[in-house]
């Protein structure tokens, strides 16, 4: 029993002026970084059914059964990892398994050791030698100028008629 008259059994506590990397052991355990892209990060023990949406990078390395949507973001599925879904995001590299349609704004990558069993629409699309692929390619070009927006072009009806009678002209 604790009383305080009596001095208690335990280790002294190191006062506030030493240091405490003197009496402290120091720790072994690794510290936890964060994923390099600071987007998310599915280590190869985790298992996920259901659906995945955001905009930050992913990073797969686990098993994951569900749809998957990033908006622009990256999905980035490692050697070891199993993926049943439709993806869609910005870019999609697949170093792992990958079953399931893809639709990629920007571009879809199937590198050596890589699978993908499913139909592809992206941008840019490319299977490196050594990489399995499965299914159909549509490559939609983007407009570049799809952001500009160009005012409709009037003609006065004289100006209309004036270039209908120079053709007609033009063609006898």
């Amino acid at each position: 029993m604790w009383s305080p008259s009596r001095p208690n059994n335990s280790s002294p506590q190191p006062s506030p002026q030493e240091s405490p990397s003197a009496s402290a052991p120091r720790s072994t355990a690794p510290s936890i970084q964060p994923y390099k892209d600071g987007g998310t990060y599915i280590g190869k023990s985790i298992v996920i059914k259901g659906e995945l949406s955001g905009d930050e990078p992913i990073q797969i390395d686990g098993r994951v059964e569900g749809p998957i949507s990033l908006h622009e973001g990256r999905v980035n599925i490692g050697r070891e990892a199993s993926v049943r879904s439709n993806v869609r995001a910005g870019e999609v590299i697949v170093r792992g398994t990958l079953e399931g349609n893809v639709t990629a704004t920007d571009r879809v990558e199937v590198h050596t050791g890589g699978s993908l069993t499913g139909d592809v629409m992206a941008g840019r699309v490319t299977v490196e030698l050594g990489a399995f692929f499965h299914g159909k390619v549509d490559m939609k070009r983007m407009d570049p100028k799809a952001h500009i927006e160009i005012p409709p072009v009037r003609e006065s009806k004289a100006k209309a008629a004036e270039l209908e009678e120079s053709h007609a002209l033009a063609l006898r």
